[in-house]
């Protein structure tokens, strides 16, 4: 098997979009986010990966990543190559459908997410935003902080707004006493009151349906 493992500081390209495709990565420790260029070249984060995840699995079978994959924290990555991983589906009839079971999963999140993001309010988007990034990376076990730290940007890119919108949603929601922040941290005090900010989407936005691949 061709294995490569590595480590990645904050900030640090483990791919980067338009990047040509060499195989798979998966990550063993840390914190990363996948981003596709939009207009003007901001960026989108289309989702967010730790422990165990698979990233640049869209990128598989073309000959280049569409997406870029950016370490939010030291982080560490283990990475297959594609003669290994097609090797695995010639040999390993289970393993290529529970990969395909995997796309169809991520390929339904996809399309939730657009309809979604379509239909919410400013105050949906980041309820929403903030529901996903409990359910990827939990909180910490002394504060009770997600277990993230992500800059009002970023926010902004995940949640498809701007920085000045999640500042002011996030403001709103502090003198509501849903969240409490410290620094950078964000504290997530009132976890039912997020998830009926988004009930009229009749569902909790959560990993398994607003993260996009």
């Amino acid at each position: 098997m061709s294995k490569t493992c590595n480590s990645y500081s904050k900030g640090q390209h483990i791919f980067r979009e338009g990047d040509r495709v060499f195989g798979l990565f998966f990550i063993k420790e840390g914190r990363v986010k996948i981003v596709s260029s939009g207009f003007n070249n901001r960026e989108q984060i289309a989702r967010l990966a730790t422990n165990g995840h698979i990233i640049g699995h869209r990128g598989y079978g073309n000959e280049l990543y569409p997406v870029s994959a950016i370490a939010l924290d030291e982080t560490y990555v283990c990475f297959v190559d594609n003669s290994t991983i097609y090797d695995a589906f010639m040999n390993n009839a289970k393993f290529t459908y529970e990969l395909m079971l995997f796309y169809s999963t991520e390929l339904r999140k996809a399309e939730l997410r657009l309809r979604y993001l379509a239909q919410m309010t400013m105050r949906e988007k980041i309820a929403g935003a903030l529901l996903y990034l409990l359910d990827i990376f939990g909180e910490d076990e002394q504060d009770g902080s997600l277990n993230v730290s992500l800059s009002r940007q970023e926010l902004a890119d995940l949640a498809g707004t701007t920085a000045e919108q999640v500042s002011r949603e996030l403001t709103s929601f502090e003198k509501e006493s849903i969240i409490a922040k410290h620094s950078r941290k964000l504290i997530l005090l009132n976890h039912e009151e997020l998830n009926k900010i988004l009930s009229s989407h009749n569902m909790r936005i959560a990993a398994s349906s607003w993260a996009a691949i």
